[in-house]
């Protein structure tokens, strides 16, 4: 609702920084393949019968992804954050807009889902630019043009066999060229709880004990 958007950006105003992306070494680093501004909000679960936007925001995330994937009882413990990501339009000239190249959010290369990694995404879509700012799918033929307070779901994982999709979720946030584009992401792990939370893995999807970080 545009009232939970609100809540999140108004969250987020105080903690953004730039985007980053995986290294390839287990950390993260800024690109030009990934610009924008971003600020992860951490539900407050304890004032959700209260209310709270954020919390109720995320409740439906999960709740979606139930409804959509059976059997794998995704819950909110030990997941990332919900994710704040805002895209500034500087105009036709800038030859380097705010945008996100081609990629996955998890491992799309139709390997086994690994423990504790990344298995779906949903984004919801708050605030749109006058100019660019789709997302497209392209080695699966789909481009959306989204409205505010539309939203996209997709999982790279088959939930029966774990398995990960074959680049069909390969994606990329078009450029921004007027406007602004602010969405609301939660990627969604399978195989992180309380105790394993998705801050023990890097971002090679390996626990920070075991890669002796």
């Amino acid at each position: 609702s545009p009232d939970e958007c609100q809540a999140m950006e108004d969250a987020a105003q105080p903690k953004l920084h730039h985007a980053t992306v995986a290294d390839g070494k287990g950390g993260s680093r800024q690109s030009e393949n990934r610009k924008a501004m971003q600020a992860g909000i951490s539900p407050k679960w304890q004032k959700e019968a209260e209310g709270d936007l954020v919390a109720t925001l995320s409740r439906r995330v999960y709740d979606y992804a139930n409804h959509v994937l059976p059997g794998l009882n995704l819950t909110h413990f030990g997941q990332e954050n919900l994710m704040s990501i805002q895209y500034f339009g500087r105009g036709y000239n800038d030859t380097t807009p705010d945008r996100y190249t081609p990629h996955c959010d998890g491992n799309c290369k139709g390997v086994k889902h690994q423990h504790g990694a990344r298995m779906a995404t949903m984004v919801i879509y708050c605030t749109l630019p006058e100019h660019g700012g789709h997302t497209n799918f392209q080695k699966a033929n789909v481009h959306v043009k989204p409205e505010p307070g539309a939203a996209v779901f997709f999982s790279y994982i088959d939930p029966d066999t774990r398995v990960t999709d074959n680049e069909l979720t390969e994606h990329s946030g078009c450029p921004i060229y007027e406007g602004e584009k602010k969405i609301v992401t939660q990627w969604i792990r399978h195989g992180v709880d309380g105790r394993s939370p998705w801050t023990s893995f890097n971002t090679l999807g390996i626990k920070h004990s075991e890669a002796g970080d």
